[in-house]
Order: structure tokens, then sequence, then C-alpha cells
């Protein structure tokens, strides 16, 4: 997984000098700005958007209120933020899926043109999780299961199209499974499915599964390297299946944000990944820390957006 590196606290400085400079709607407002996460509360996405909140508050001196807005496969929320007004007060949070597959997959509000992009928040490997007392305690156990009964294996995924539900196909392609898809609208709610035994495995990022690591075993962590993090979990490469995908995200604003606005947010995203709360958090749950500036991030969108058309053209996902 590509590691991005945080830049000099020199420009954590003069980012939140930024923030406090009068001149637009933002810097003069002392209204709660709102972050919407586009998944239920409680899973990866939705720890790491609050793990920032404080940094957040303190860089633009406002108050940060979180919104979960779940559904459609993250869509609902994303396409909330697509309709808010440019001016600085309605954020989201939003990961790849959303942003780079659901747009092929069928007509939406919006599309990757349709926003500011802010930063890049975070990046994390995912994690072939089951619940601490399945049957299964290595990935060659659940293949080996799956190889007999075939369409048995219930996979909770967040939707269709998304990165969990891409990397199960990976997975079954090159295991020779057939596994059968259970719609969930994020983490909680797939290990939520896995406790009860509606279904019995998921893909979470790192964060989720190390927070949530009494109910949850790993079977493998989907990227070639072991996380220095997380130095006990297997990876699916050791196990023999080439499997690397990273589920990450950032904030955007609606299109039309002001440009001095975007440097602003900028700035105080880069001071919140960087502030001593979040570190902390990131570090709690064993997920590596990423960012990317406002141009760096809206060219990486851009990149993955014709990447996971390609990937969603092979399985034959495509709406077009």
């Amino acid at each position: 997984m590509k590691t991005f590196k945080l830049k000099a606290l020199s420009g954590i400085a003069s980012a939140l000098a930024l923030t406090v400079t009068a001149g637009s709607a933002l810097a003069q407002s002392n209204r709660p700005v709102t972050v919407v996460v586009p998944f239920a509360a409680g899973g990866g996405t939705d720890i790491t958007t609050r793990a920032m909140q404080q940094g957040l508050s303190e860089a633009l001196d406002a108050n940060i209120v979180v919104k979960n807005t779940a559904g459609a496969g993250g869509t609902l929320g994303v396409g909330e933020v697509a309709r808010a007004r440019a001016d600085g007060r309605t954020l989201g949070m939003a990961p790849v899926g959303p942003l780079t597959t659901q747009p092929h997959l069928r007509e939406l509000p919006y599309n990757v043109d349709s926003f500011e992009y802010i930063c890049l928040a975070y990046s994390a490997p995912t994690v072939i999780a089951v619940a601490k007392d399945s049957e299964y305690s290595t990935l060659e156990e659940m293949v080996a299961y799956g190889k007999e009964n075939p369409g048995e294996i219930t996979f909770a995924v967040q939707a269709i199209g998304s990165i969990p539900h891409i990397a199960g196909l990976a997975l079954s392609e090159a295991a020779g499974i057939e596994m059968t898809y259970l719609p969930v609208n994020g983490d909680g709610p797939a290990l939520k499915a896995l406790l009860d035994g509606t279904a019995d495995v998921f893909i979470p990022h790192v964060s989720f599964f190390t927070n949530n690591a009494e109910q949850l075993k790993s079977l493998a962590m989907l990227q070639s390297e072991r996380l220095k993090e997380q130095p006990d979990l297997v990876t699916a490469a050791e196990q023999g299946y080439d499997l690397d995908f990273p589920i990450w995200g950032g904030l955007v604003a609606p299109k039309g944000l002001p440009a001095e606005d975007v440097t602003r947010l900028e700035g105080a995203c880069e001071a919140a990944v960087n502030s001593a709360p979040f570190q902390e958090r990131m570090e709690a749950v064993k997920q590596p820390s990423a960012y990317m500036g406002a141009e760096e991030f809206s060219a990486f969108v851009q990149e993955k957006y014709e990447t996971n058309r390609g990937l969603l053209d092979k399985a034959g996902l495509l709406s077009n």
C-alpha cells in the first residue's frame, strides 16, 4: 500500500495562520461546520472522522458536528454534500467507494467533478474478518469450506461495487469459491450481521477491526506486506493470494467553494491529522496516518476513478 508522508510542521503553522485570516464567509462566521459521514456510526470512516473532530474545531475555531447519513452504499451522504451550499459549512468525509466506484454503477445526483477536494485523511488496509467464535480460524479453512459448499458463505458488504465487494469478488476468483452477498449500510451493521449469524464474513478497514477485536478475528489482511502497527496480522499474500484493497477517504466540499476557503480547510485538515488527539486515536486502533493536500488529493481521486472503472468493467458491473 502506498504510504503518504506528512508535511513539515512549518507548513502546518502557515496553514493554521490561514484559518484565522478574515476575508470569507467561513472565516467570519462562527456557525458550526457539519461533516457528513456517509455510513452508520461506529464504522471505520466514522471512527476516523470523529478522531479529527477536535483538531478541526481548534483549527477553524468552530464547532464541528459529525452527521451520519447512511444508505445506498454511501451515495446518500455524499449526494447530500454535493447538494449543499458551497459556503464551507457542509463538508463530507467521502470514501473511495461513493467517489470512484458507485458513479460507474448507476446514475447519481453527483459525479467525481461535483466537489472541491480538501484533503486525503486516511488510507487503511482492509481485513477479511469473521466473528470471534467462527468455525474458520484461517483463510485456508474458509476457502476449503467454500469449495465444498458453493454459495453457503454469506459475505456482508456495504454495497455492490464497493471496495469490500470488489475485494470479495477478487478473493472468490483467486480461491475458486462462490459467496452470497448480503448488502448492509456500513461496518457497524456488518458486525451486527456477523454476531447474529446472518453473515459469515465481511471486509472492514483495519481501524474498525482493531476497535472491535474482542468480537472479531482476522483471516487475512489484504495487502502485500504486514502492517508495522499490526505485525501479528497475517496477509493474504503470505497465504498465496495477491490481494491489495485499501480503503481511503478524505474531506470534500460542494463544488464552487471559494479558493480561499479550500485553502483554509486544507490547512485545518492538515492540522487535525497532525494533532495529538488524532495521532493517539490512530495509534489506539493501530491504523497508519495518511495525508494529501487539496491539489494532490484531487488528482489522486481522478486517477482512482479511472482505475476502479477498469476493475468494475472486468467484473462485468459497469452500468454502460
